[in-house]
């Protein structure tokens, strides 16, 4: 958490796919204008919209990220500044022992949501990027790519990035 509230930007919208059970996003809800939480699984998603019901700066959408971040984004362009955590891979309820989502060869759709945001960037003034589990990136698991592909599509779209502990940390200022 200290290092999602270290790389806050002011008057932010932050994104976050994979609520689980929410403990992430009630510290977002603190720092940010606006926290959106996208859940895969019904459950923890029915879970999450309870636990929030009567927290007014979260709202909480069932579904997979690939499939909403476009419209997500696009829906919220009034705000200037953005903050997006991509930590919804494969996904393991690990307090019950089951699989919520995903399978070996969808576990990531890191790729899919990196060029939903490289459309999008030029409707922002500030993006934060941050991506958890980079360990997962290097070491030919599933299908996520390796950190060099993240690396490149930094260059590319002209963010900043480092890794701060097993978070990649990627900063655009427009």
């Amino acid at each position: 958490h200290d290092i999602l509230k270290s790389n806050t930007l002011e008057n932010c919208l932050w994104i976050e796919s994979g609520t689980y059970y929410g403990d992430t996003t009630n510290m977002l809800s603190k720092i940010a204008k606006k926290v959106i939480s996208v859940e895969a699984d019904e459950r923890l998603s029915n879970l999450a919209k309870k636990k929030f019901e009567r927290t007014k700066n979260i709202e909480i959408i069932l579904g997979k990220n690939e499939d909403l971040l476009k419209n997500i984004l696009i829906k919220n362009y009034i705000y200037r500044n953005v903050c997006i955590y991509l930590d919804a891979h494969l996904c393991q309820d690990h307090l019950i022992n089951k699989k919520t989502f995903g399978n070996e060869e969808t576990a990531t759709p890191i790729k899919i949501e990196l060029n939903i945001i490289e459309n999008e960037i030029n409707n922002f003034d500030n993006i934060n990027l941050l991506i958890d589990d980079i360990r997962l990136f290097d070491i030919d698991f599933q299908n996520y790519p390796s950190k060099n592909y993240l690396v490149d599509w930094c260059k590319k779209n002209n963010f900043k990035w480092e890794i701060l502990h097993d978070i990649f940390v990627a900063k655009y200022t427009g």
